[in-house]
């Protein structure tokens, strides 16, 4: 299957440039797509290999994004009001509501990670986490 056959859903982004200025950003993304393509070719080679997606795949994805809104906040997407999971981050953090501190701030650091991944996840996939 060939890029060409690729639904734009699930064709994965070119990063912005200024990703590529950064040392940790590029390691980062380099793992994940080593990883993807190691894992591609073992279920490529036996379908009922078995790996767990949340230490490797998932793993690294959180760990760019978790950079990125880290290191790189003011650079991140805006919400994206056609993505469901921007809608409800946005409006989860928009709510008046008493929270621990600590809660809130783990609330805002998962929607500046969903926000990181729409740089460089398929839009089908961004929703996901």
């Amino acid at each position: 299957m060939s890029a060409e056959d690729l639904s734009p859903e699930d064709q994965w982004p070119l990063p912005p440039a200024w990703m590529w200025d950064c040392a940790e950003c590029v390691r980062r993304y380099e793992a994940m797509k080593h990883v993807q393509a190691v894992i591609a070719g073992l279920t490529a080679e036996d379908p009922g290999v078995d790996w767990d997606v949340t230490d490797s795949v998932a793993g690294t994805q959180i760990s760019l994004g978790r950079h990125l809104a880290d290191a790189h906040r003011e650079a991140l997407p805006d919400w994206d009001p056609a993505c469901a999971t921007c809608v409800g981050h946005r409006d989860s953090l928009a709510k008046p509501r008493e929270r621990t501190p600590g809660l809130l701030q783990g609330a805002e650091m998962a929607a500046e990670e969903h926000r990181a991944r729409h740089l460089f996840a398929p839009p089908r996939i961004v929703g996901l986490m």
